[in-house]
């Protein structure tokens, strides 16, 4: 999948995170422990698929550049959204040290 960070053109200093995922929007924030996710997909699977990726991207430049420390998933789980064309998925991680 192509990851790229995303700042639309009528912008100039972008105000949300946003990503774009082949082609697919998403949004993003910090969250207690974790981080959650607007993707704009209509299925549950794709937007796990989606954030199973980028989570496992996050981790690995984390890990990458932080000799010891190292993040572990707790969770990655679907929320309830009352839009069917947007998936909000809330991924929750723990940081490890290995010293």
């Amino acid at each position: 999948m192509n990851i790229e960070f995303y700042i639309p053109k009528d912008e100039k200093i972008p105000t949300d995170l946003r990503l774009k995922v082949d082609g697919v929007d998403v949004y993003y924030e910090r969250i207690k422990g974790g981080f959650r996710f607007q993707i704009y997909v209509d299925t549950d699977e794709k937007a796990l698929e989606i954030a199973q990726e980028i989570t496992q991207q996050m981790i690995w430049d984390h890990d990458e550049s932080q000799h010891g420390v190292s993040w572990r998933t707790v969770s990655l789980e679907i929320i309830e959204d009352e839009w069917k064309w947007r998936r909000i998925v809330e991924w929750k991680y723990r940081v490890r040290d290995n010293y």
